[in-house]
């Protein structure tokens, strides 16, 4: 996979990313997962964008996680 697409999946992935409802998000996790991965084998900086998306998906599997714990 060439750096351009790899930055034709950022592109797609941030759209899909931000049409999505806040419960569909989740989903994404793994194209996210997948993508940081390959920029860290080739030693490429995390761009702004991905790193939003992975900061929103960390807090909204945090705040799913105490959703669903009994009080």
């Amino acid at each position: 996979m060439n750096i351009h697409d790899l930055e034709h999946q950022m592109e797609q992935l941030e759209r899909a990313f931000d049409a999505a409802p806040a419960d569909e998000r989740l989903k994404l996790a793994p194209r996210v997962q997948r993508i940081t991965n390959t920029l860290d084998a080739r030693q490429q900086p995390i761009p702004c964008r991905l790193q939003r998306i992975q900061k929103t998906l960390e807090q909204d599997a945090f705040d799913d996680m105490f959703d669903n714990m009994p009080v």
